[in-house]
């Protein structure tokens, strides 16, 4: 997807979640977030909607970025930083250097692209506490299995765990992407022979990427304890 479009797809998602909070009780639990209440997860996303603002206008990342809505209604107090977060988000601007945490890309779109997807993930998270949770749009869900795969799992792989080294691949309509975990490395190899292929829709096969729908929402061929190994990783990775 291009700058524009995940900044669109950022302004939706954003606004999806506060109208899902809003109308849901604070004090309810997020299925998918053990532990975790709507309130929660708005003060969680809120700040790091902050955090990345504070990063982008300050160079760098800032040093003891708590934030708290304190006696604010949660709900006001995650739009503020939405609103704040947008103003520093220009699409126009994608291509333009910004500290970042990737060793790859520095511009400013890898947080259009990043804050789309965070807040994509935690609207489900938000609609599941509501009991009615809609899936992601497919263009954004094939881009944000592109970014858990060569993002999440190119950066913060652990060492030493779940590298078995054979091939899965995941299919959706219109892209599949092949991978291999090995020590240290991720393989990235389209023309390899896999021991299982995943495939669904793209928005179940992102969610379950990210552990928001089971392993019956994607249809899965092949090594079964290969597959597990893959999701293991990305929660690995993701944290």
């Amino acid at each position: 997807m291009d700058a524009h479009s995940l900044a669109g797809a950022l302004h939706a998602e954003a606004e999806a979640l506060a109208v899902a909070a809003a109308l849901t009780p604070h004090d309810r639990d997020v299925p998918a977030c053990p532990g975790m209440t709507v309130r929660d997860l708005l003060v969680h996303v809120g700040s790091v909607h902050r955090t990345v603002t504070r990063w982008i206008t300050r160079g760098g990342r800032a040093a003891g970025s708590g934030f708290s809505p304190g006696d604010a209604d949660p709900v006001d107090w995650y739009r503020e930083g939405v609103a704040s977060l947008l103003a520093v988000l220009d699409p126009a601007r994608a291509g333009e250097p910004a500290a970042t945490w990737c060793p790859w890309d520095g511009t400013l779109g890898f947080w259009v692209r990043r804050m789309a997807h965070e807040t994509a993930v935690h609207r489900v998270d938000a609609q599941a506490a509501a009991g009615s949770m809609a899936p992601l749009e497919p263009g954004l869900a094939a881009d944000g299995i592109d970014e858990v795969l060569r993002l999440w799992l190119g950066c913060h792989q652990p060492p030493g765990v779940h590298t078995s080294g054979r091939a899965v691949t995941l299919r959706v309509p219109g892209r599949e992407w092949t991978v291999a975990l090995h020590e240290g490395v991720v393989d990235y190899c389209p023309g390899a022979d896999p021991a299982a292929v995943i495939s669904g829709s793209s928005s179940d096969v992102d969610l379950w990427l990210w552990g928001r729908v089971g392993d019956s929402s994607v249809s899965v061929e092949g090594d079964v304890g290969v597959v597990r190994s893959l999701r293991a990783a990305v929660a690995a990775a993701t944290g």
